[in-house]
């Protein structure tokens, strides 16, 4: 007898068993019963899985995404359990289910990467089951800026989004530019002047994005957020050939006055400003350039070479002398408190260039005495 039960038992749990065919999934496609239907699904071989098993599943998959996005929250099975069905090729080849697919990582991500325990293995989990969706690489860089110990970086992320077709629109966000102005900085530093940054910046990024790019240098080429960004800005309008004749007259001119190191681009801007002293009306566009600068740019009055300095002030003596007559001369009115300077004194430097003995052999007599009248006040 107790054999008997045995064998009733194990027939029966062999029965119970049993795995499902494609009608009995019909029928569970039918009731909306995803759970069951996506516990057995796989039960039908391989070489069974046609057309209506693909659609059954493509169903199902719609169905329990909808029903996943109209929570109010989203918990890690949820994430998990839409992940595991991604990896299935009939839903991972579904647009449908990777566009929800796409929006019920994010969500859940967005809330557990600010949590107390935040959650990278998830956020790793959900990147690395495809790499290849340029919108997902650009949210993903997007909600863990400035998050720390992110196993992705953000430039891994939006050199993804960079390279698609998409990429005008995701230049147009501050935080990628700055990353991507970033990178291309990197790249020309290893690079050199001489370098192939044109090459660079075709590798980096879509050709829809290159306009971008373009504006965001002549926007920095003329007010850079830090001193090397005119350079890098000046290159990279130079590498896409829009660098014409008044962009590259200006940034010679304000690179000789900054702080010029001896190489190419020192040799480049002596040259040039020599150039413009035959050219008045190109000496006069490139001052009305450098008026709109504030401050003005003179970083060469600080420097502690002293032969540079007297030669290169020198040879915009010679060569450019209406800009020491401006800089004098704004230098006058904001000590003399004449004008309007809401961002402060325009001539940093001016100062403690006058108290040099290089200034009377640098600025007029006449100027001279004026700054000093001034000062007495």
């Amino acid at each position: 007898m107790a054999q008997l039960l045995l064998f009733i038992v194990y027939f029966s749990s062999q029965l119970w068993a049993a795995p499902y065919t494609l009608s009995d999934l019909e029928v569970l496609a039918a009731e909306e019963g995803h759970d069951e239907f996506f516990e057995h699904a796989l039960d039908i071989r391989p070489s069974e899985r046609q057309e209506a098993w693909k659609t059954m599943v493509t169903k199902m998959g719609d169905l329990y995404s909808r029903k996943i996005l109209q929570k109010t929250e989203l918990n890690k099975s949820d994430f998990h359990r839409i992940e595991e069905l991604y990896s299935w090729p009939a839903l991972k080849a579904d647009d449908v289910y990777r566009l929800r697919r796409q929006e019920i990582g994010l969500r859940f991500l967005k809330t557990c990467l600010k949590s107390q325990n935040p959650c990278w293995n998830e956020l790793k989990l959900f990147w690395e089951k495809d790499k290849t969706d340029a919108d997902t690489a650009f949210k993903l860089a997007d909600i863990t800026l400035g998050l720390p110990n992110s196993p992705i970086s953000t430039w891994t992320l939006l050199d993804v989004a960079l390279k698609s077709p998409l990429s005008e629109f995701y230049c147009k966000k501050d935080f990628v530019m700055d990353a991507l102005w970033g990178k291309i900085e990197i790249d020309y530093v290893r690079l050199g002047p001489e370098g192939d940054l044109m090459k660079k910046i075709d590798q980096t990024i879509h050709p829809d994005c290159v306009p971008v790019l373009v504006n965001e240098a002549r926007k920095r080429l003329y007010h850079p957020p830090k001193v090397f960004d005119r350079e890098l800005s000046f290159q990279i309008l130079k590498s896409q050939n829009k660098a014409n004749q008044e962009v590259t007259d200006f940034f010679y001119t304000v690179y000789l006055l900054d702080t010029p190191s001896q190489g190419e681009l020192f040799n480049y801007s002596w040259n040039r400003v020599r150039e413009l002293g035959k050219k008045i009306s190109r000496r006069e566009a490139v001052l009305k350039k450098l008026k709109g600068l504030d401050p003005l740019p003179d970083a060469i009055l600080t420097s502690l070479d002293q032969t540079k300095k007297r030669v290169v002030l020198n040879h915009f003596k010679t060569y450019f002398p209406e800009y020491l007559d401006y800089y004098t001369d704004q230098c006058v009115k904001f000590y003399g408190g004449k004008g309007s300077f809401p961002s402060g004194n325009p001539t940093i430097h001016c100062q403690e260039f006058m108290k040099t003995d290089l200034a009377p052999l640098i600025i007029d007599e006449f100027k001279i005495k004026q700054y000093q009248e001034v000062r007495k006040i």
